[in-house]
């Protein structure tokens, strides 16, 4: 895990995620694969934009840096992990909701200064954005959390003892039909909407790929989501 930024803030953004290789084979969302890999390419560098807006310190973990046998057990090996670099708030986020912004990083931040836990709910049961202070962070306790289903949130608001704050929803994804609801929430003349559109309808009609099927379906989902679900 890296800090790519000086250590000014007590409060740090953790970007969990996988590199664009592994991310792409995990979530072949566009027809072929340089599309994919194109795309979870545009997804990191867009999040990663949006964390450096901020002017906070911030950390990535992908597959290199990760430890443990189960999610939740790399997300809270992670976690404790930049606690230990002195930060007294961790802020986690993933690459799969390109809706997040500076804003909603932001909030966050100033919410753990009355809070000691931050959710970002998506509109599946799971998170975008998970916002602890180390006060309260269990890393035991947090590993154990039902990742990857729609009992996150619930799951994580039992833990927080009704010390939590909540965002605005978002919307994330993880097959081609989540991307395609997501992109209708997105002005019509967004740059990245329009990246990820021509990105798909590249060389293959949108039908044919919806034809193709690529979910979870295809291949299983047993490594690592880019957001906490979240993800």
């Amino acid at each position: 895990m890296n800090l790519d930024c000086k250590h000014t803030s007590s409060t740090a953004i953790l970007l969990f995620a996988q590199s664009n290789t592994v991310e792409s084979a995990l979530k072949p969302i566009a027809y072929r694969k340089k599309q994919n890999e194109f795309l979870w390419g545009k997804m990191n560098q867009k999040v990663i934009r949006t964390i450096q807006k901020t002017k906070l310190p911030y950390f990535i973990s992908d597959e290199n840096s990760q430890h443990g046998n189960t999610f939740g057990q790399r997300l809270s090996h992670a976690i404790q992990t930049v606690f230990e670099q002195g930060f007294d708030n961790v802020i986690v986020v993933g690459n799969d909701s390109p809706g997040l912004s500076q804003h909603h990083l932001l909030k966050a931040k100033s919410k753990l200064a009355l809070h000691n836990w931050v959710f970002g709910p998506d509109c599946k049961g799971g998170t975008y954005l998970i916002g602890v202070s180390k006060t309260v962070f269990d890393q035991a306790l947090f590993a154990k959390i039902n990742w990857q289903t729609p009992k996150v949130l619930h799951e994580l608001k039992a833990i927080a003892f009704g010390s939590a704050a909540e965002l605005t929803p978002l919307s994330d994804f993880n097959c081609l039909d989540d991307l395609k609801k997501l992109l209708r929430d997105f002005s019509f003349y967004s740059c990245f909407s329009n990246t990820l559109l021509s990105l798909l309808l590249y060389q293959q009609p949108l039908q044919a790929v919806v034809k193709k099927r690529y979910t979870f379906e295809i291949i299983g989902f047993n490594f690592n989501k880019g957001s906490p679900v979240t993800a």
